[in-house]
């Protein structure tokens, strides 16, 4: 008769307090990336595109870049603060516009 030894055979690797909260802060460190550049005549395109979407108030998908991650958000912009350089998206979100790196009409 074959005995298995169950769960006792993984405690070694749980034996740390947070291992596994540690390794799974190493493997989010890991996947972040730099952040994106764009130049000017992109910049200028995304800030035509913002504008035009604002009019039109079509959805959009906007990827934006926060901290080490590219992340898309799907909104229509309820407005535009030329000011500040931020826009502000209808499910109650804010962007500033050094944070945008690409606008999709959906």
């Amino acid at each position: 008769m074959n005995k298995d030894r169950g769960m006792k055979k993984w405690a070694p690797f749980n034996s740390l307090m947070n291992g596994r909260a540690i390794v799974n802060s190493l493997i989010i460190e890991k996947s972040k990336i730099e952040k994106p550049q764009i130049s000017e005549e992109e910049q200028k395109e995304l800030e035509e595109k913002i504008i035009e979407a604002y009019y039109c108030q079509s959805p959009i998908i906007i990827t934006y870049y926060k901290d080490g991650f590219l992340i898309k958000v799907k909104s229509t912009i309820k407005r535009i603060d030329s000011i500040y350089k931020t826009i502000y998206l209808n499910n109650e979100f804010k962007l500033l516009f050094k944070q945008i790196f690409s606008i999709t009409n959906e």
